[in-house]
């Protein structure tokens, strides 16, 4: 069964507390351990401080260990003199009878580990190389030392066997005391964990479940749906996000509806127009004149310009238009599109002027039969919108790394609430651009695709001569030539 993320979090929670627990138990086992023997050691050094400057004294009258080594009674007569607490509260059931006790009489053995705990019993002397002249000296790793100073030089040590701390009664039972204390810390540690975890993770996965729900109900088709973002976090990103992803799908789907409308009206009208002329030639209403022959092929004209931009566009925005790029130089290419329309915008009346303020050498990388098209779509739509009698001006600069292109004409000019709308598809800023000019409203969006595909921008504003200014910058060439 798979297990949801509220419940693997809380898991999640629960086995960290369970592992920070357990480590802690038995690091405080390990701790306990060593920090006591630790402790009893160096309380015993403290206890033994007398003893140890009287073994520097006798070293520094002597010059030598020799009246200790081996000697039980004179070792046994210290710890009576200097620990006489120590000694009285456990006497050293190895002590020789006092008749026979003398400097080189050997004691019995003091017991194995384990038997009398006394520190009296623990106490060994060692020489300088830490070898064993009196009492017991097991060995151990964990033996405590103390050394012997005369004149500032290690003359000696005095050696404390460890005491076995576990083995005794009353240190095992504290341990257990603190065992059994810490069992029950962890058992509530636990109970506190879970009851933690459990609102916890379903705080953090409410506005996951928020987020699964508007996503399911953004996959059937209702792009209206939103979220109330209350956290400020990751997840109130993920759902500002998601919000503006839902925002931009239902502008999409209001933009292809209305592109689905717009189709079907721009091919309505030029379609009604020769389904009625070619019914009344065959009923006979009309002849089949130049006149009306005319008439149908500027409409099947009509037609075949809006399905070429229809399909240049689907081209551009699949990215499916082909680009072959080469340093140019936008100068040339400008003075040829205008040396192009001087005859017909003159044909108009509508006065040409240019300000090509570009040097050969700046050159783009650029395909240049795009951008023909480009600049010939632009001045296609000067020469369809403006009035006779009216005038365009070309002009052409270069700032920094950018060069700037304008195309401005004059009336009839574009409303300001029209402008921000005029590179949307099948827009047409008034009834002066209708559809008897024969625009489609695309002309505009082709070419922003075409100064994007460039890495360039386009923009429109109000001409001072009257009519619409169109702006391009495009990026001038950083190619290094070899």
């Amino acid at each position: 069964m798979s297990l949801n993320i509220r419940y693997k979090l809380s898991l999640a929670f629960l086995l960290t507390t369970a592992i920070t627990v357990g480590g802690m138990f038995v690091f405080f086992q390990w701790s306990f351990k060593h920090g006591f023997t630790n402790y009893i050691q160096s309380q015993e050094l403290r206890e033994v401080g007398d003893l140890v400057d009287e073994l520097q004294s006798i070293y520094a009258r002597e010059g030598s260990w020799k009246s200790l080594r081996g000697n039980g009674a004179l070792w046994q007569n210290l710890h009576r003199q200097l620990m006489p607490s120590y000694f009285e509260r456990t006497p050293p059931p190895h002590l020789p009878p006092p008749g026979i006790r003398g400097p080189h009489h050997r004691p019995e053995p003091p017991p194995e580990h384990g038997g009398d705990k006394s520190l009296s019993s623990r106490l060994a002397l060692l020489d300088q190389e830490k070898k064993s002249l009196i009492g017991r000296y097991s060995k151990p790793e964990n033996m405590a030392m103390q050394p012997l100073l005369v004149n500032g030089e290690t003359v000696g040590y005095l050696a404390i066997n460890p005491l076995p701390v576990l083995d005794d009664e009353l240190a095992a039972g504290f341990v257990r005391e603190q065992s059994q204390t810490f069992t029950l810390i962890s058992i509530a540690t636990f109970i506190l964990a879970l009851a933690i975890a459990l609102p916890l993770a379903w705080q953090l996965v409410r506005p996951i479940r928020k987020l699964t729900e508007a996503t399911s109900q953004l996959t059937s088709g209702n792009f209206k749906t939103r979220i109330d973002i209350e956290q400020r976090d990751e997840l109130g990103q993920l759902s500002a996000d998601f919000n503006r992803l839902a925002a931009t799908l239902e502008a999409n789907e209001h933009a292809r509806n209305r592109w689905m409308a717009d189709i079907s009206h721009e091919l309505r009208t030029p379609l009604a127009v020769l389904k009625g002329q070619i019914e009344a030639i065959q009923d006979g209403i009309r002849s089949a004149s130049p006149e009306n022959l005319r008439i149908l092929h500027s409409k099947v004209q009509q037609l075949s310009r809006l399905i070429d931009d229809l399909y240049e566009l689907s081209l551009s925005d699949a990215g499916a238009l082909s680009y072959c790029k080469t340093d140019i130089s936008l100068v040339k290419i400008l003075r040829s599109i205008v040396e192009d329309f001087d005859i017909p915008l003159a044909q108009k009346g509508i006065r040409l002027s240019s300000d090509l303020q570009l040097a050969e050498d700046k050159l783009i990388y650029a395909d240049e039969a795009r951008l023909n098209q480009l600049f010939s779509n632009l001045l296609t739509n000067s020469l369809r919108y403006t009035d006779s009698g009216g005038q365009l001006k070309v002009a052409a600069r270069c700032e920094a790394q950018t060069a700037i292109i304008t195309l401005a004409d004059s009336a009839p000019g574009v409303a300001s609430a029209d402008i921000p709308h005029l590179f949307e598809r099948l827009y047409r800023a008034d009834s002066s651009r209708s559809r008897e000019t024969g625009g489609a409203g695309l002309g505009l969006s082709i070419c922003q695709n075409i100064v994007t595909a460039h890495e360039g921008s386009i923009s429109a504003t109000p001409s001072t001569l009257g009519g619409l200014e169109i702006s391009i910058f495009l990026p001038l060439s950083q190619r290094i030539k070899w």
